[in-house]
């Protein structure tokens, strides 16, 4: 198994405006499509995609992931989504071959808030199983949605 560490574009990252914010609970959007993370010709190959910094000290209170084209080419492919230290802090593994929303419940992430007091970073960690790889991708796009706060500037 290989891990093949990449980094998100920063023309796929939205921070979403004061409007947007409001109509959906969200600050921040990262936009994933298959090419972005096909590396590794192994079957259990894994791509931990960094997302971004975060504040030193923050608070992460949401998280979602909407799959709006279902990735192919691989017979499994799931994603966890979380910090650098622990990484399906905010989603745990949800398979990403249909298309739909993936949120944090109870069940399948843990739901508590995501929180630090030291900066780090926000990560995406896509894994295949059984057959195929992350090379052989040929569809699939994502977006992560997340609501982080930069405690630091509370009045």
């Amino acid at each position: 198994m290989a891990d093949t560490a990449v980094t998100i574009s920063d023309d796929r990252v939205s921070p979403l405006s004061v409007q947007e914010q409001a109509a959906t609970g969200f600050s921040h959007k990262f936009r994933v499509l298959f090419s972005d993370i096909a590396f590794g010709s192994g079957s259990t190959d894994t791509v931990t995609m960094t997302l971004g910094a975060t504040p030193a000290k923050f608070i992460v209170n949401a998280g979602l992931v909407n799959v709006s084209t279902a990735f192919a080419g691989t017979g499994a492919m799931t994603i966890i989504v979380g910090t650098a230290l622990s990484t399906a802090a905010l989603i745990a593994s949800q398979s990403i071959l249909t298309a739909g929303a993936l949120v944090a419940t109870s069940t399948t992430a843990i739901s508590t808030n995501l929180k630090a007091v030291t900066a780090g970073s926000l990560v995406a960690t896509f894994t295949t199983a059984t057959s195929g790889s992350p090379s052989a991708l040929t569809a699939g796009e994502l977006a992560i949605y997340v609501n982080m706060q930069d405690l630091t500037e509370l009045p």
